[in-house]
């Protein structure tokens, strides 16, 4: 196989069950970050997993077999900007749940329209959830929050699901509850990982039937399902792994590696 860097190696993960067969190329694999390149739990990335994904990113420069990366993702822009980089990602991404699109190649970012419409009721629900001293609020974002228990051992993700949600009814607040792996989010009418979807469709030109997708959690779900392919880790809830084409047994990164290069194979069969 010479230099391929996206042929599969000795000592790449492998999983049976991302055994595939494409009725069309896959041309963009978009992956969630917490619980797919990095453990839930805020947990410590595996930078040579992610070192050999980004060798096979590299492949797609000018390997038409070989999907492009991007990012559906509930993360803040500048931290979906540096992941962009460290993959080799040129697409669009998706940050914050939906809310808006980065790019490195022209350097821009940009939130969709349901976002600016949505301003004075994003500055209402914060000033309400800072008066809430068990409660913290992941810094960086700006269209949406992700809401942390202070100590979420006597407050976990469900307890803390049903108490925003009895605050928003209690206040009048129009956001929507969105639980995840170790937080919840806030997210205004409309905005989610599927707007989020729809977003890059209609920035890069590419149809959901050669898209694929990996997430972990309940919000992406709806997203997941769209995708002509889509992969959950090991780790992911149940709801996610029974929503996707493919649940693997891996965890996160290793994950993520074998359904990439499981992608390049089946892009390859069909001579993509």
């Amino acid at each position: 196989m010479g230099d391929d860097a996206a042929a599969r190696r000795a000592d790449d993960p492998f999983d049976p069950a991302l055994d595939l067969r494409l009725e069309r190329p896959v041309r963009i694999f978009a992956f969630d970050i917490d619980g797919c390149l990095a453990p839930v739990g805020h947990g410590s990335y595996d930078l040579p997993t992610l070192a050999r994904i980004q060798e096979v990113a590299r492949e797609a420069d000018h390997d038409p077999s070989v999907p492009k990366p991007t990012f559906v993702t509930g993360r803040p822009q500048p931290y979906v900007d540096a992941l962009l980089q460290m993959l080799h990602a040129s697409l669009p991404a998706s940050f914050e749940n939906g809310a808006g699109l980065c790019t490195r190649h022209p350097y821009r970012s940009w939130f969709v329209p349901e976002v600016e419409a949505g301003r004075p009721e994003l500055e209402r629900a914060e000033r309400l959830l800072r008066t809430h001293d068990d409660l913290t609020l992941q810094l960086g974002k700006s269209a949406s929050f992700s809401v942390f228990a202070v100590d979420p051992v006597a407050l976990p993700v469900p307890a803390l699901a049903e108490r925003l949600s009895a605050w928003r009814r209690e206040h009048g607040v129009a956001l929507e509850v969105d639980p995840s792996s170790d937080c919840v989010n806030l997210l205004l009418p409309g905005i989610g990982k599927g707007r989020g979807l729809t977003a890059l469709v209609e920035e890069t030109g590419v149809p959901e039937s050669a898209i694929a997708g990996i997430g972990d959690s309940i919000g992406d779900v709806g997203w997941l399902r769209r995708c002509a392919v889509s992969f959950a880790p090991s780790g992911a809830v149940p709801e996610a792994r029974a929503a996707v084409t493919h649940p693997s047994g891996l965890p996160d990164a290793r994950a993520s590696l074998a359904a990439y290069l499981a992608l390049v194979r089946a892009n390859r069969a069909l001579g993509a």
